[in-house]
């Protein structure tokens, strides 16, 4: 017997709009096509644009690498601005 770490041997689940039973793991209906409310769920993501990792749209910083992502998405610099050269220049430097 295989181990099966996600724990879904067996699973089933009826669509509430056709009422098909199929597969647990299934993200839609096999018939006609209804998205389950727990595969919306796992669309909320977005990549870390540093390492790829995928993440919660609410995530402000990387799990895996640690950048820290701005609005866009986009990896950030100490303090919260662009990362690397080109920024606005502080008074006196």
């Amino acid at each position: 017997m295989c181990f099966n770490p996600s724990g879904t041997d067996n699973i089933s689940k009826e669509c509430p709009k056709c009422g098909l039973s199929q597969d647990g793991t299934n993200a839609a209906c096999e018939q006609c096509g209804y998205e389950f409310p727990e595969a919306k769920a796992r669309n909320r993501t977005r990549p870390c644009p540093q390492c790829g990792a995928e993440l919660p749209l609410t995530t402000r910083r990387c799990t895996e690498c640690g950048a820290i992502l701005g609005a866009g998405g986009g990896p950030k610099g100490p303090g919260g601005g662009p990362k690397g050269p080109g920024g606005p220049k502080m008074p006196g430097a």
